[in-house]
């Protein structure tokens, strides 16, 4: 009987061959691409946590401390005491083996089991893959303009959905009217953090260039 590998839902046969499996994959590590962001919360929040504990008990019974100043000590501390508890909840997911593969099969999308964090690896084949494209999202305006910069994949398939990596979205897709294939099919877009954009578009691109040409 087929087992189902986390390849969008095409079954796999037991030990069959699986998109980045093979020794020869090109790799792109995302382990570290948010571990910047996930340390500067950690010292934020316990730090916060800290001083405004010390701060409250310090000043406790001061007859200048009134039920506005209690209650808004207690509010800071409530949030970064909940900020605290989510980096340490989220430290497995930021803290295991996760990245992006692709070989002569396809490409894997990795981001492994870790403690309490379940995993959320996708594998799609080269078949699936009808194009790809390297994107940037502009939000804001003037001094607050930002760019976030993707990885596309379109997908030959049905929309449906997706446990993929925190990094990843994936959502409906409507090809344009000169498109080949018509009717809605499923977008996967990899959000590897900009630093990282080029390099997950660069091991794709060394496999199938061919798929960033018909976009």
């Amino acid at each position: 009987m087929p087992s189902r590998d986390s390849v969008l839902g095409v079954p796999y046969a037991p030990g069959d061959p699986v998109p980045g499996g093979s020794v020869e994959s090109q790799w792109v590590n995302l382990r570290w691409s948010r571990i910047l962001t996930w340390i500067t919360l950690m010292i934020v929040s316990v730090g916060g946590a800290v001083a405004i504990s010390v701060q409250m008990v310090r000043v406790v019974g001061e007859p200048y401390i009134g039920a506005s100043e209690i209650t808004g000590g207690v509010v800071f501390l409530v949030g970064s005491v909940c900020l605290a508890v989510w980096t340490v909840w989220a430290a497995p997911r930021m803290l295991t083996h996760q990245g992006v593969a692709a070989d002569a099969i396809g490409v894997a999308l990795i981001q492994e089991p870790n403690l309490w964090f379940p995993g959320r690896t996708v594998r799609i084949p080269w078949d699936m893959i009808r194009a790809a494209s390297e994107d940037v999202v502009t939000t804001g305006s003037g001094d607050r303009r930002t760019k976030r910069k993707f990885v596309t994949l379109s997908l030959n398939l049905e929309y449906q959905k997706i446990t993929a990596p925190s990094w990843t979205l994936v959502n409906r897709e409507y090809p344009d009217a000169s498109a080949v294939v018509r009717g809605p099919m499923t977008r996967v877009r990899i959000a590897p953090g900009n630093l990282w954009q080029s390099r997950v578009a660069g091991v794709i691109r060394a496999v199938r260039p061919d798929l960033f040409s018909e976009r």
